[in-house]
């Protein structure tokens, strides 16, 4: 019997990346509907955005992630001023 990975939840399909990933860098324009739940610094990034999370920050310019950290969260209107950043959607 074959043992597949079953995406039965908006939360399963986001945790093993089925919505898919993007990588954001200084000048894109990411639609702002679109949510994000991880991030990570591909090289040392200076970013802003908005977090819909219930606690801890919310709303942040000029934030630094360096090369390889990574932030969970529900993240949208990213703005990359320097760097790379690898995101991960989630239904919105």
């Amino acid at each position: 019997m074959s043992k597949l990975i079953s995406f039965d939840s908006i939360s399963n399909q986001t945790a093993f990346g089925g919505y898919g990933f993007n990588e954001i860098v200084n000048g894109d324009v990411v639609v702002p509907t679109d949510r994000y739940v991880y991030l990570e610094a591909e090289e040392d990034t200076v970013f802003s955005f908005d977090n819909e999370c219930e606690l801890g920050i919310r709303s942040k310019t000029s934030y630094q992630l360096l090369e390889g950290k990574a932030r969970l969260g529900l993240f949208k209107n990213i703005v990359v001023a320097s760097g790379k950043l690898l995101v991960y959607h989630t239904k919105n």
